[in-house]
């Protein structure tokens, strides 16, 4: 591509050497080729130190620092204009790369430039992936350039934020404060990766429902993000609203089954629509327990969200 600027990929990775080599795959064999190919170990011990060197590819290594930590000593040893971040369970397409730093030539305010992410294949309920198909505010890291100027200029991923947050949202945090210095930020369909699909069990969803007891917090720190909400201001789920006015319901309904009955109505008609009879139990044991969770993040950051 005729006066693409210089571009570093960094991939933070940890004990996934399996997946870092379909990852590694995909990015060395893009239509333009990085400046440099930065993979991070953190911590590793399952041969991927030797796969990383054995491909004659950058190696920096880090002590358990998290992924914000891994992507901010990946970045700082790149040299290029520009840093292109994926993850080690994703796999670029062959024109994936060139796709996303295009926007960045002949637009020096634009600063990050977000790209396309589909699962692998069709996940299931008992299943794990990402899909992201527009600009969200949560700027997910796992495919995503900056410049580096703007990241020299903000201090890169807050690591004490990561800590303790338990290392969530300080992607997102870093993309605003870049935003918030005057920089601009451009949504790529066209730049895809595929997110690998994860086997779950159902404790394991369950426990990473309980983990949005962190998003009010996440919105007090990011206030711009209750404007991309999916339910709205106030409601993380799409369905939110109506989760809400089905919890009242129950309430009410010791005093007045029939205005309860009423109230819940239309959380059951979501359900039937978007569910279906047989895995709506599931369903509402994970609203409820998103809904403890947002309930005890709201309380503890005194910042609401349903």
């Amino acid at each position: 591509m005729t006066g693409a600027p210089a571009v570093s990929v960094v991939i933070p990775t940890r004990n996934r050497c399996r997946l870092l080599r379909a990852a590694l795959d995909s990015v060395e064999t893009q239509n333009l080729r990085p400046t440099e190919v930065i993979v991070v170990s953190d911590g590793s011990s399952d041969g991927t130190d030797e796969l990383v060197r054995d491909r004659g590819l950058r190696l920096v290594r880090t002590d358990g620092v998290g992924a914000g930590g891994a992507r901010n000593a990946g970045w700082r040893a790149a040299t290029s204009e520009i840093v292109a971040f994926t993850d080690d369970d994703c796999v670029a397409r062959p024109d994936w790369l060139e796709r996303l730093i295009a926007p960045f030539e002949g637009a020096p305010s634009l600063a990050i430039a977000q790209g396309r992410t589909v699962p692998a294949a069709p996940a299931g309920p008992d299943q794990r992936s990402l899909d992201v198909s527009r600009e969200t505010g949560l700027y997910e890291t796992c495919n995503i350039a900056y410049r580096r100027q703007a990241l020299e200029v903000v201090g890169g991923f807050d690591e004490g934020l990561a800590r303790s947050w338990g290392h969530f949202g300080e992607d997102v945090e870093l993309a605003w404060r870049v935003k918030r210095a005057g920089w601009e930020s451009r949504f790529v369909e066209a730049a895809t990766v595929e997110h690998h699909v994860f086997d779950v069990s159902l404790i394991s969803v369950i426990g990473r429902q309980w983990a949005c007891r962190r998003f009010p917090a996440l919105v007090k720190r990011v206030p711009e993000l209750r404007a991309q909400l999916p339910g709205g201001r106030w409601f993380l789920r799409s369905h939110g609203p109506w989760v809400q006015l089905a919890l009242l319901g129950l309430l009410i309904s010791i005093r007045s089954p029939r205005a309860g009955a009423v109230m819940s109505t239309p959380y059951l008609l979501w359900l039937l629509r978007n569910v279906g009879l047989t895995k709506a139990p599931r369903q509402v044991l994970l609203d409820l327990v998103t809904s403890a969770a947002l309930l005890q993040g709201s309380l503890e950051s005194r910042s609401i969200l349903f």
